[in-house]
């Protein structure tokens, strides 16, 4: 094969990796002082936060506690946190991520779902959520930081007292007053307008390319 021929074989592939870059997105809102409760062993089993997907990839979650004890005598309880489909009323199984029991010990926590490289469809509806169901050693209560904005991140506070929170035949209850604090970030893989520097990449190919095309018809 001679240069002309992998040149251009090769100047398509150039300028389509061109032409992608990662765009990270994070949704996010503030806490503005209002409390959500109870979570835990003396409270609601389920704890969720419902979010319409923007498209792309979800990396990773995170829920804020503002106060609460582990235990009743202030010790160590747990919670899990998991990432199911929405449909519209609760979650939908098998959840897409379910963590290990995340040990709480009271005040202030972020609880942090990493490394999820879940690919979320536009527009499809999800939910985050802290629950106690099944696990041993429950959290004896949680206290949930809330906000009155949704971050950019469209959906609602929403809450269940089911034994399983996939396996609930009632709807779980909405708190259309706060949002529940959260942290989200996604990554889209797009194909934007081309770039200054596509622009360059192509001349330089094609400055490549009419240069070994002269070079072929001297030869000749």
């Amino acid at each position: 094969m001679n240069l002309y021929t992998a040149v251009k074989i090769a100047l398509p592939s150039i300028i389509l990796c061109a032409s992608f870059h990662v765009q990270a997105t994070t949704f996010s809102n503030e806490f503005n002082g209002g409390e959500l409760g109870y979570l835990g062993a003396v409270g609601s089993t389920t704890y969720g936060e419902t979010f319409t997907s923007p498209g792309g990839v979800l990396n990773d979650f995170t829920l804020y506690a503002s106060s609460g004890y582990g235990t009743s005598n202030y010790g160590t309880g747990y919670v899990g946190f998991g990432i199911s489909a929405w449909d519209g009323t609760k979650a939908v199984g098998p959840a897409l991520y379910t963590s290990a029991p995340i040990p709480y010990s009271g005040k202030t926590k972020a609880f942090e779902a990493t490394g999820l490289n879940l690919a979320l469809p536009l527009n499809k509806e999800y939910v985050a959520y802290l629950t106690v169901a099944g696990i041993q050693n429950p959290v004896y209560f949680v206290r949930m930081q809330g906000s009155n904005n949704n971050g950019e991140l469209t959906g609602n506070h929403v809450y269940s007292n089911a034994v399983d929170p996939l396996n609930a035949s009632q709807p779980w209850g909405v708190d259309k007053t706060y949002y529940m604090r959260f942290t989200a970030n996604f990554t889209n893989n797009t194909i934007p307008v081309p770039e200054p520097e596509t622009y360059a990449m192509l001349l330089a190919g094609l400055g490549i390319v009419g240069f070994a095309g002269r070079r072929r018809f001297k030869s000749a």
